[in-house]
């Protein structure tokens, strides 16, 4: 569960470059593959994964942004939620407009990461439902780096979009 965002005009144009190499690289492994599903099986890496993982990844590197409703939420670690303050801001069509990215950039920008943390809603009724499981991970070196430049990759989603006066396409 989470929040995907999208500035679909450089997503689009990027995903679809991306996946005609995908194609090709499916097609050459298909011809010359040599590893069976038994190889894989007995804990062999995959020369297909090896291929098609870092494309994959590849295909949703531009105009994309997203932030898992766990404790490593930039959104949360910021004291704000995608499902409350982003979501009633979204259009019918889940678009959030110019306007509304200039308030997020805003909002995202004054706020410091760890100094105050909220919980998705949606996560806060699992633990009610399936009991209290601590969902809080302490602030170490590796995770605030981790959020600085989840932080920065919004920032400059939000930039472009603004600069292309261009909404984004929100699944929150």
């Amino acid at each position: 569960m989470g929040a995907d965002i999208y500035l679909k005009s450089k997503f689009d144009k990027n995903f679809d470059n991306v996946q005609k190499e995908i194609d090709e690289a499916e097609t050459l492994y298909k011809v010359t593959a040599q590893h069976s599903i038994i190889d894989v099986a007995n804990g062999e890496e995959s020369p297909y994964d090896t291929i098609i993982i870092p494309l994959l990844e590849k295909q949703h590197s531009v105009g994309y942004f997203r932030d898992a409703y766990n404790s490593f939420s930039l959104l949360g670690n910021l004291g704000m939620s995608w499902t409350h303050e982003v979501y009633e801001r979204l259009d019918d069509e889940s678009m959030l407009s110019v306007e509304n990215c200039k308030w997020l950039l805003e909002e995202i920008n004054n706020r410091r990461i760890g100094e105050e943390v909220t919980e998705e809603p949606i996560v806060a009724r699992l633990h009610s439902m399936f009991g209290d499981v601590s969902s809080t991970v302490e602030l170490d070196a590796e995770k605030i780096e981790h959020l600085v430049k989840k932080k920065s990759k919004l920032a400059n989603l939000l930039q472009d979009a603004i600069e292309l006066k261009e909404s984004l396409y929100c699944s929150i």
